[in-house]
């Protein structure tokens, strides 16, 4: 049974970890596909994290956009943290979504640079999903 008491910004935070686990499991079958030379797999769980990356993020612009466009009904650490995770994470998404866009087509080849490629940008959102998660997400769910 859900707890019906839990605020909408509580909620958002909850299915926003959920995603971050369900996209970090992901990169890591990923890369398992890609050492076990499993390239049919390694196909279809590339397409699979571009669809769920996609529409997390798409969520999180929406949801922080609507949050700005509240501003004098926030306190001034969440207007911070807002526009730091704006301002901080705009070159990562670009790098993950050009990434992504390249790797999804059908010519794409499957390498040791993409291997080496994919797993600096994996540390990289390790470290920005536990950076959002201990920061942005733990003010969510204080309202």
């Amino acid at each position: 049974m859900k707890d019906v008491s839990l605020s909408n910004n509580q909620k958002l935070a909850i299915r926003w970890k959920k995603e971050h686990r369900k996209i970090v499991t992901l990169a890591v079958k990923i890369i398992h596909d890609f050492e076990i030379s499993r390239l049919d797999l390694l196909c279809k769980d590339i397409e699979t994290l571009n669809e769920l990356v996609s529409a997390h993020l798409m969520d999180e612009d929406v949801e922080l956009y609507k949050f700005s466009m509240l501003e004098e009904s926030l306190d001034a650490r969440m207007k911070e943290l807002i526009e730091e995770f704006i301002e901080t994470f705009e070159e990562t998404k670009t790098a993950l979504i050009d990434f992504l866009t390249k790797y999804t087509l059908s010519q794409a080849i499957y390498n040791q640079e993409f291997i080496d490629s994919f797993k600096e940008l994996v540390d990289v959102l390790a470290k920005r999903i536990s950076y959002e998660e201990k920061n942005l997400y733990k003010v969510l769910q204080e309202k």
